[in-house]
């Protein structure tokens, strides 16, 4: 039942009727809201666990989070939650006029492909978009036909080059920063969003949302039958049937040949450097000098 409903909405997602239901999840958003912005496959969920955490002082779960920090189509009725009387709303949408303050949390795009790989082999939705292979539906993603928000470029430029970016209303957070120093990343967004952090606070919210914790809570979710519609309803939990992946930084390393790396390069490598990424396989990287992250 599930997986029909899955493919019924894929096919939905990228069909005409996809614009006036965009329009329609943007109706009633208030001045004060503030969006938690990310391409899939971001790290988008990691960073509404703590955000709740530390905001709510409530254990976290996959569906309570839908209810306080909502994504966008499901915001009407979301309690406000911000000193400003404003939500965090999570989109996956490009920029919008909509949105006023904004953080964008952005992860290298090879990453980005390959959890969005596995998660559509999961859904079986790679057939929908592709032939089924690697290759073809690298494809599919590089040129935006395999996710509904289009390419991974297109909807990074749409943020780094909206006015909310030229106004300084626009906090750049790259996933493979916040994974490495959690703390210090949460505390910057804290203070973007006018929350004056507490170290004590987001220190706990860290530990308590690690990947081996986020990975047990999805566990416990999917036994209890009370998965939210982000977990799959597999019970016989593999890792290419997790929501919660191993959120590897620089996995593409090892999973992508030199010809598909160059792919992907030629296509989205200006972007890339623009966020301070680095260009090329793994061994050309080696030689390179360190690139300076943006900064808006």
């Amino acid at each position: 039942m599930i997986q029909t409903y899955r493919l019924i909405h894929a096919k939905a997602a990228r069909s005409p009727i996809r614009i006036p239901l965009v329009w329609s999840w943007h109706i009633g958003l208030k001045p004060q809201d503030i969006f938690l912005a990310s391409y899939p496959r971001s790290g988008s969920t990691w960073l509404r666990f703590m955000l709740f955490e530390i905001l709510c002082g409530e254990e976290p779960g996959f569906r309570k989070i839908e209810n306080r920090l909502p994504e966008i189509q499901w915001h009407r009725g979301a309690p406000p939650i911000l000193p400003t009387g404003g939500r965090l709303i999570k989109t996956h949408e490009q920029y919008r006029k909509d949105y006023k303050r904004a953080v964008l949390l952005v992860r290298d795009v090879r990453d980005v492909f390959l959890s969005a790989y596995a998660m559509s082999v999961e859904f079986g939705l790679h057939k929908l978009v592709s032939k089924g292979d690697f290759d073809s539906f690298m494809e599919a993603f590089i040129n935006g036909k395999a996710l509904q928000m289009g390419t991974w470029q297109a909807h990074t430029r749409s943020w780094l080059e909206s006015p909310l970016a030229n106004e300084g209303n626009l906090l750049v957070v790259r996933y493979e920063e916040l994974r490495k120093n959690p703390e210090a990343k949460l505390a910057e967004l804290l203070r973007f969003v006018g929350i004056t952090p507490n170290m004590q606070v987001i220190h706990k919210a860290v530990e308590d949302n690690s990947l081996q914790r986020m990975r047990a809570k999805e566990d416990k979710e999917r036994k209890a039958g009370e998965q939210s519609i982000l977990l799959s309803q597999n019970k016989n939990v593999g890792e290419e049937t997790r929501f919660v992946r191993k959120g590897k930084v620089g996995g593409w390393g090892e999973k992508l040949t030199p010809a598909q790396i160059e792919f992907i390069d030629r296509y989205a490598g200006d972007v890339l450097a623009t966020l301070g990424y680095k260009r090329g396989t793994v061994e050309e990287q080696a030689s390179q000098k360190e690139v300076p992250v943006l900064s808006i």
